[in-house]
């Protein structure tokens, strides 16, 4: 019997910013983000992440595919805010076997992208690709190699 995906939660913070959608699929987190970004943003991230965190598997073992879309630009405090979120999440050990960022080259503010997968890379392996089924591809390779068995992926629209 195949599981039904959760729905994502969707929170719009300010209308001149992004929306971030958040969703669990088996053991894999997923997260859309459209920038750009700002603090208040990331805040509301951090408490989808908290939210959706919930839905993993009792043994907090996951795989973690962040898809950007739209711009990467981010001012000083949502960089701030990010780097908070993701060292709150890994002191309270909620931190994904690997995270994989599903970037398309030459979106707005990309020669950012570096210096943010390096927040992630303090507390595991990160990697990149360019297309959904390339990142999907990743994240069960990781699944695998860690003894968790793969995810079929979600529908795409």
């Amino acid at each position: 019997m195949r599981p039904i995906p959760t729905p994502p939660l969707q929170r719009r913070v300010h209308p001149s910013f992004g929306r971030v959608s958040v969703g669990v699929q088996g053991r894999v987190m997923m997260s859309i983000a459209e920038g750009p970004f700002d603090a208040g943003l990331m805040a509301a991230v951090k408490r989808a992440i908290a939210l959706a965190g919930k839905r993993l598997p009792a043994d907090r073992r996951f795989g973690d595919l962040l898809e950007i879309r739209g711009s990467l630009e981010m001012n000083a405090d949502a960089l701030a805010e990010l780097r908070a979120s993701i060292h709150s999440f890994s002191d309270r050990g909620v931190v994904a076997i690997s995270t994989v960022f599903l970037v398309r080259p030459g979106i707005p503010g990309i020669e950012r992208l570096p210096a943010l997968m390096d927040i992630w890379r303090s507390s595991r392996p990160v990697r990149r690709a360019d297309d959904f089924d390339a990142a999907w591809a990743l994240v069960n390779a990781d699944l695998a190699a860690a003894g968790l068995p793969t995810q079929a992926p979600p529908p795409r629209p």
